[in-house]
């Protein structure tokens, strides 16, 4: 009883903390809620305070992305993303594989690392977290099409990077010789394509199971049950026949609807969005906090220009694949894509939960596991300071902010601006 009142303490102070900064933000501070959480994270680790809570990564992949990720997709306005789907999925499929053939070899050359271990680093540091930036969307009233392009990005991209990741760090486990680059990128999109796309399409069919059933049952709590299930149960099932739980997770809830129709109570599905909605931003608060309490500081004070230039040099090709793939899909799409929306893409996408989560989960075989650690951190923690908090001057500058921060607007769920 001891042991569980020490946790509910440690959990209710960080709850308070988090409560206290977001009073903070809404009433003073122009920076995304979940920027200003990692920093004040970041500034416990710097004054040594234990939180007495360990951030684990099996705990990050299997409890908590399920919730965020399934929730941010079925939250998603479906037919904004129909209309420009173009665009994420381009930014995902060819986007997050040029990536990492781009960064890889860019990291192998300047820090001499393996070409196997440049490009798992890569991996680990694509993934993007549009949190923090779309929480900063709703405030500034930015138009529909370029938040759902965003947030639909971050959502599948972090499964498609961890995948590639795993079969990248199963591929570094067993090698036993050199490879060439080639050699590693067909293995690569041959695992691809089984434990990536398989978990994906596995989680499709159960989505598509899950939208058929609740049609018939009675009332909210049921139906909140069977979404809990799908979202974990795809999970579940994906990674115990080798598949990604993660793209599964994502795939349920592209086909999960919680929409009222004929003869369906309306409230129901409100209820069931809520709860979605409250479970995802309290375990995202939690993980904010924790992520910049874990930052390894002497560590990371040891690696800081390794940091710095991979900072640069993940900002680098994040740009040259979203202007070359977006200027490409503007050619054969009948609405482009403005530039201004494409600066943002640029900047908006920080790298945090997902690139830190999956570096914490490393072997400890893992060859440079403590340059990798440092260099993960360091890219989050830059990345916040400077692009989380220049980002609402980069909304203005380019005439994307629509409205003054603190103007009440009505809201409704799942329409808007496609501007």
């Amino acid at each position: 009883m001891v042991a569980v009142l020490e946790i509910l303490t440690r959990v209710c102070a960080l709850l308070a903390l988090a409560l206290a900064v977001r009073i903070v933000v809404d009433a003073w501070i122009d920076v995304p809620y979940s920027v200003v959480l990692i920093l004040v994270g970041v500034a416990i680790s710097l004054l040594r305070v234990d939180v007495g809570i360990r951030l684990l990564t099996d705990v990050i992949m299997g409890l908590i992305l399920p919730v965020i990720l399934f929730n941010g997709v079925i939250e998603l306005n479906r037919t904004a993303l129909r209309e420009n789907l173009a665009v994420p999925l381009t930014l995902v499929g060819l986007g997050i594989p040029l990536a990492v053939v781009l960064l890889g070899p860019i990291i192998d050359l300047v820090f001499g690392l393996s070409i196997g271990v440049s490009l798992l680093l890569a991996a680990i540091l694509v993934p993007t977290e549009p949190v923090a930036v779309l929480s900063l969307f709703e405030d500034l009233d930015a138009p529909e099409r370029l938040t759902v392009i965003i947030d639909s990005e971050s959502l599948f991209n972090d499964g498609v990077a961890i995948a590639i990741v795993n079969v990248l760090l199963a591929l570094v486990a067993e090698q036993s010789g050199p490879m060439s680059g080639l050699e590693i990128a067909e293995r690569v999109v041959t695992d691809f394509l089984i434990v990536g796309l398989g978990g994906f399409f596995l989680g499709c069919i159960l989505g598509y199971g899950t939208t058929r059933f609740i049609r018939r049952l009675p009332e909210r709590m049921a139906v909140l049950l069977v979404t809990v299930l799908a979202a974990y149960g795809s999970y579940v099932l994906a990674e115990s026949v080798g598949m990604s739980g993660i793209l599964a997770t994502v795939g349920a809830g592209s086909f999960v609807e919680l929409e009222a129709d004929d003869g369906i109570d309306r409230d129901a599905f409100e209820f069931v969005h809520d709860i979605w909605a409250g479970g995802s931003f309290l375990l995202s608060t939690a993980v904010y906090v924790l992520l910049g309490v874990h930052v390894p500081i002497d560590t990371l004070v040891g690696y800081l220009p390794s940091a710095l230039l991979v900072t640069v040099l993940v900002l680098f090709v994040r740009a040259a694949v979203v202007y070359v793939l977006v200027a490409a899909v503007n050619e054969i799409v009948s609405r482009p894509l403005p530039r201004s929306y494409q600066h943002v893409l640029v900047s908006g996408g920080l790298h945090t939960v997902v690139p830190i989560s999956l570096a914490l989960g490393l072997p400890a075989w893992v060859p440079h596991r403590e340059f990798i650690h440092a260099v993960v951190f360091g890219v989050a923690i830059i990345g916040t300071l400077v692009q989380g908090t220049l980002l609402p001057s980069l909304l203005r500058a380019t005439g994307i902010q629509q409205r003054a921060p603190g103007v009440d607007r009505p809201t409704a769920r799942h329409d808007g601006d496609q501007s």
